[in-house]
């Protein structure tokens, strides 16, 4: 199964310094087979980092993209859910991620980790060993009420999105457009208790800060069967705010949004 993720960071350093970069160069600069450098390129166009523009010839994207901290407790955590479960892949992130675009210190830390079933229920046992609030297979009640209890609440999902994952540390974690997605997600679906309003913040924040990948929180947004809702907040933000939502990212959809605009404009008149 092909995992998106699994790009070691020497790989990604040495794109970062290029402006462009081949399969070949790859080969021989990091000492990888034309196998692995064709992966390693390949999964990274798929997270949007290059653009294949020849046969074998990618083009380093260099726009600025918020980024997020692993925190020392998340890379402990995942190091030993690894050295247990060696033939596990998951992916593990956490709310407090965002806390550097985020207005306020954001309160209790919610963990999430995502796996496949086969070890779910192991893996959730491990983490109460540890002495973790842990919860498989979450309902919304455990959404509503994980700030009340005095451990750190890690709810295991079980799911195998590999979209919008990069490699720290041999571990999996969301990019931030994935974690500022799946928040809302959470928040929309199964009644998180978190602020939309400071989730509207944060957005504002890393897009003013470091900027948006817009092409990467579309196409997980899809994914996740949310677009349409994406597209009108931004739509929405790009209206009523200073903010620089480009003009591209509502390409072919402004006339629609308009028209549905006007709609509701006569509906309530």
């Amino acid at each position: 199964m092909e995992q998106q993720s699994s790009v070691p960071q020497r790989v990604i350093d040495y794109i970062a310094k290029r402006e462009t970069v081949s399969i070949e160069e790859t080969m021989q600069d990091l000492n990888v087979s034309r196998t692995t450098a064709k992966n390693y390129l390949s999964r990274l166009s798929k997270i949007n980092t290059v653009k294949r523009i020849g046969r074998g010839l990618y083009q380093v994207e260099k726009g600025a993209t918020a980024t997020v901290k692993f925190s020392p407790e998340l890379s402990r955590l995942a190091q030993d859910l690894r050295q247990r479960f060696p033939l596990a892949h998951f992916v593990i992130w956490s709310i407090n991620m965002l806390a550097d675009y985020a207005h306020y210190a954001i309160g209790k830390d919610l963990i999430v980790l995502e796996t496949d079933k086969m070890l779910s229920a192991s893996i959730r046992d491990a983490l109460i060993e540890k002495g973790y609030h842990a919860v498989l297979r979450p309902e919304n009640r455990d959404f509503r009420e994980f700030a009340y209890y005095n451990e750190k609440t890690i709810l295991v999902v079980e799911r195998s999105e590999k979209y919008g994952l990069f490699s720290q540390d041999e571990t999996s974690i969301p990019t931030p457009e994935r974690i500022w997605l799946d928040t809302y997600y959470f928040i929309t679906r199964k009644e998180l208790s978190f602020s939309p309003s400071e989730l509207g913040l944060i957005f504002a924040n890393m897009l003013q800060r470091d900027g948006v990948n817009f092409n990467r929180l579309l196409r997980y947004a899809r994914r996740r069967n949310l677009h349409y809702e994406i597209i009108i907040f931004l739509y929405n933000l790009k209206q009523s705010s200073l903010l620089p939502i480009p003009d591209n990212v509502l390409a072919g959809r402004k006339e629609a949004l308009k028209t549905l605009r006007e709609m509701v404009e006569g509906a309530i008149e």
